[in-house]
């Protein structure tokens, strides 16, 4: 997670003795949303969400995972209302 953070500048990492990592965004700029497209990779919440490794049996006719889909999306917009500095 830090590679990430650091490779899409929202820390900056130093290594060493006296290394470590700070933030270099202001906590008012970094969307709680874009953090965490940027730090998730997979947000399959359920099996039938994964293109790979999806062996559920009722995906073509369940009507569960559209449910799932829009929360999952509405998770998402929700944070998006929000930046590290309204956690802090």
């Amino acid at each position: 997670m830090v590679y990430k953070l650091a490779k899409n500048n929202y820390i900056l990492s130093t290594k060493g003795r006296n290394g470590g990592i700070k933030l270099v965004m202001d906590p008012k700029d970094i969307n709680l949303g874009k953090l965490l497209d940027i730090t998730e990779d997979n947000l399959n919440i359920v099996e039938c969400f994964s293109k790979e490794n999806n062996t559920c049996n009722l995906t073509k006719r369940c009507k569960l995972k559209p449910i799932l889909n829009e929360a999952l999306i509405s998770f998402k917009n929700k944070l998006s209302e929000y930046t590290l500095q309204d956690i802090l």
